[in-house]
This record gives C-alpha cells, structure tokens and sequence, in this order.
C-alpha cells in the first residue's frame, strides 16, 4: 500500500542537499586519492582483479570478429535490457512469507464471499424468471 509523506520545509531540504553535497565531494576526494595510489604500482598486488573485458572470452584490447559484430548489432538491444532487468530486481524489496501468506489468505476469503453472494443472486433470479414464465 502507498504511505503519504509529508511535505519536508525548505530549511529541512538545503539542509540534506547540503549533505548530500558534501559527502560525495568527500567520496570523490577518496576515489582520487585511491587512483593516485594504485597508479603508482606497476605490478599488480596479489589478489586483486584485472580489467575484464564486457563480453565474456575476449581480452579488453582485442577486436571484435565479424560473428561478435553482428550477435552485438541484433542482439545487443536485448542483453541489455536483460542487464538493465537483473539490475532493477535487486532492488525490489520481497514480501515476506509472512506477508505473503496473509495475503494470500484475505484474497482466498473474498474469493469465497464474492462466489457465495454471486450465487445467491443467481438462485434468486433463477426462481423469479421460473415464476414469471
């Protein structure tokens, strides 16, 4: 179900993009810090990844061969839709079984509420068409 919210006042608003401001500057400042030391070191620390390259099987500097071109130009619409929907459910937050047996119940009750008041009307006007002919 849908929760009203409040209207936040315009102090309250500058306040949090006043913090929302400041902490990324702060993430950025991190982030380039973190560059500068990794770009110093010419061999790779063990255990740390390499760059992989976005189809699976080819080196990052390698072309592309003509059968790759054209699974990307067909294709390459519908992976990533498929990516960009992997993406979106792991952010959909899940009932619980909890929540979903309850559910379940209350639609299994009116499922039953609304059949027994459908036949009830059509017994009912079943015996009055029976009366009128």
């Amino acid at each position: 179900m849908a929760r009203l919210q409040k209207k936040k006042t315009a102090s309250k608003k500058t306040k949090k993009d006043n913090a929302a401001v400041a902490k990324s500057s702060a993430e950025k400042g991190a982030v380039a810090a973190a560059d500068k030391k990794t770009a110093a070191r010419s061999v790779p620390v063990t255990g740390e990844k390499k760059k992989k390259s976005p189809v699976p099987g080819r080196s990052a500097g390698a072309e592309p061969s003509a059968i790759m071109k054209l699974v990307e130009k067909y294709f390459g619409n519908w992976i990533q839709f498929f990516r960009e929907v992997k993406v979106e459910l792991t952010k959909v937050t899940w009932p619980t079984r909890k929540q979903t047996i309850g559910s379940t119940a209350v639609v299994i009750v009116f499922v039953f509420v609304v059949a027994f008041f459908l036949g009830i009307v059509d017994v009912g006007l079943s015996s009055l068409i029976r009366l009128i002919l």
